[in-house]
């Protein structure tokens, strides 16, 4: 039991870590935090949401595409420093990157929606950074100008647990209590198109980018920690 720790934390989190190299190497281990690497290489599997149904199936053909962005604003620092094209197997990269940037990721694929992820600094390489469109819009994004959604797939948003803001505001899909909720969306007004919208969770503060719904995108700020 670790108290006030969720079910996908017990996996991911740093207290987790330590509970778990107590039990393998006999001993607390030398540091908690991440050991940071001169030069990064990302790659992963690009998987599927046929008909808005989430799989682990491969999807071959998907154009990826890496931007490095302000970490005060999300717009992008020049031109793209990855693209490609998945493989048969689904599989996308490698993609060379500095430790110390932040990262927009665009995933798009036919027939899903445009997928731009934001993500803090890397500071090790992965080839397990794997990518799926986000859902398909529907008919409570009717009218909107664009949709951000903030998304913590290694843990959950618990209230009043932690500190939980999208675009300065608790979000109000967020339930207080019992840790449930690792998605919260922000619709935002046609006027509002193209502002920086900043997502923060204790102490990891993501800014990105609201892409226009017109065009079938939806932004990701994706939660590392």
């Amino acid at each position: 039991m670790l108290g006030a720790v969720d079910h996908r934390e017990t996996a991911f989190s740093p207290r987790a870590f330590r509970e778990i190299y107590k039990f393998i190497a006999g001993r607390e281990p030398d540091r908690i935090a991440i050991t940071q690497e001169a030069q990064v290489k990302l790659g992963g599997l690009v998987t599927g949401t046929p008909g808005g149904v989430q799989t682990n199936r491969p999807v071959a053909g998907a154009a990826v595409e890496i931007y490095r962005v302000s970490p005060d604003t999300g717009e992008r620092i020049g031109a793209a420093i990855h693209g490609s094209q998945s493989a048969e197997d689904g599989r996308w990269g490698p993609a060379e990157v500095d430790p110390s940037w932040y990262l927009e990721i665009v995933l798009a694929s036919a027939g899903s929606t445009t997928t731009h992820f934001y993500r803090s600094p890397f500071p090790r390489s992965s080839d397990i950074v794997h990518l799926r469109a986000a859902r398909p819009l529907g008919p409570a994004d009717a009218g909107a100008g664009a949709i951000v959604l903030m998304s913590r797939p290694r843990g959950y948003f618990g209230l009043p647990r932690d500190v939980v803001l999208l675009d300065g505001k608790e979000p109000a899909d967020v339930k207080s209590g019992v840790p449930t909720d690792s998605v919260a969306t922000l619709r935002l007004s046609t006027a509002e198109t193209g502002r920086g919208v900043a997502a923060l969770f204790n102490q990891e503060r993501i800014v990105a980018r609201a892409w226009p719904a017109s065009e079938n995108r939806i932004t990701v700020a994706e939660l590392t920690y």
